[in-house]
């Protein structure tokens, strides 16, 4: 991997909105845009399958994980209300579909990859990941460029699975997709809905007819004992940017085991057993000295001696994460309004540092399959929501078979 100068286009913020990416200009570090293409990422195609085939491999640990979690039924460990157990069960077994996820990987100078937590229900940075990245390189460094992005592709075939061989739909049906329009101040939560935006027009292309919505405007029809929206219209299938851990504390979670046969939700609601970093305690103890894997426990006193990181269970972009040396002191935190739900610790990963920059890999998946790669840094040792988005490319993609 290398980082490498590259020189930004002068029109890059309107190229940006032509492609639906407008929350380039969210304040990062210093000031500075949370888009950056003043420097790139170079990795091999050496680098890249490695990636390919780590992501492979930990969305197939993460499955064998869920598998244990419901017949031990351990959801209590995960915060899952117990009167929707016998709920994630059934969305566990019938397999209920899922469309993607983000894993967050550690990725050190020796090629070492690690597994730092896994975005399972709601990942962001999919519009910059999937179009903004791929539109910087074809236009900075030519027709002949690489990076690992097949996530539009593959996006769109998997919203083809779901509307033809999991919910056997003719062209055109209708699919809302929601997300939250603001956090109480009435201002509209720019990044989610450029994301939602970008998913709805992959569904749109798989053949669906796409409503998009915000999540204030899902209502409950006791008459009909169903999900409407601000419309009136029936909800059927629905995509939500929205997470489990927070619906299944609203009012009208108490529909959920009723209406299963009525409205499906994507992602589903079995991806609670992902979606929480207590996931990182299960593959310890399921997949013990895995290498791609990282201790974890439920409490630091096995990680003495050993240089850790304490995350909330239901954290979000390194809120309330704190680092601590090998002797127990705190060395980094992060504040927030997460921790409530309890703690995991984690053994700390060697981060890939360049540049002064501290670099982290998003890998991912969509549906089973690898999809591509993104990349952010920052100037701390903790990645948290100041971080900046890097574009990458692959080095010698002309060798690669």
């Amino acid at each position: 991997m290398i980082r490498t100068y590259s020189a930004p286009r002068a029109d890059w913020r309107a190229r940006f909105d032509s492609i639906g990416f407008t929350f380039y200009d969210m304040e990062s570090e210093g000031g500075r845009p949370y888009w950056q293409e003043e420097a790139a990422y170079g990795f091999s195609g050496t680098e890249i399958d490695a990636f390919e085939e780590a992501t492979a491999e930990l969305f197939r640990l993460c499955m064998e994980a869920c598998e244990r979690i419901v017949r031990d039924r351990r959801f209590a460990e995960f915060g899952i209300p117990v009167e929707l157990w016998d709920l994630v069960e059934k969305s566990w077994d019938e397999d209920d579909p899922t469309v993607y996820g983000r894993f967050d990987l550690a990725y050190d100078a020796a090629g070492t990859i690690k597994l730092l937590e896994f975005n399972a229900d709601t990942p962001t940075s999919l519009v910059e990941s999937a179009a903004a990245q791929w539109q910087w390189l074809v236009e900075t460094r030519g027709d002949g460029a690489d990076q690992f992005n097949l996530l539009h592709e593959l996006l769109v075939e998997q919203w083809v699975h779901l509307r033809v061989q999991r919910w056997f739909l003719p062209q055109g049906a209708r699919l809302h997709l929601a997300s939250l329009h603001d956090s109480g101040d009435g201002q509209l939560i720019v990044e989610d809905a450029d994301t939602v935006g970008y998913m709805a027009e992959t569904a749109r292309l798989a053949g669906f007819e796409v409503k998009q919505i915000f999540m204030e405007d899902v209502q409950f029809d006791e008459d009909a004992h169903g999900f409407i929206d601000g419309d009136g219209e029936r909800i059927e299938r629905i995509f939500k940017l929205y997470p489990w851990e927070w619906m299944v504390r609203e009012e009208f979670a108490q529909y959920f085991p009723t209406t299963r046969a009525t409205t499906a939700w994507v992602e589903p609601i079995w991806k609670m057993m992902l979606s929480n970093k207590q996931l990182l305690v299960v593959l310890w103890e399921l997949f013990p000295d895995h290498p791609l894997l990282l201790a974890a426990y439920p409490t630091p006193d096995r990680l003495r001696g050993r240089a850790y990181v304490e995350k909330p269970r239901l954290g979000r972009e390194g809120a309330n994460v704190t680092m601590y040396d090998l002797v127990g002191r705190k060395t980094a935190e992060n504040g927030g309004d997460y921790g409530a739900e309890g703690f995991v610790y984690q053994e700390r990963a060697t981060l890939a540092n360049i540049d002064g920059k501290t670099v982290i890999v998003g890998s991912w998946i969509v549906g089973e399959t690898p999809a591509g790669i993104d990349v952010r840094e920052t100037s701390g040792p903790i990645t948290g929501d100041l971080a900046e988005f890097v574009p990458h490319y692959i080095t010698d993609h002309e060798e690669r078979p």
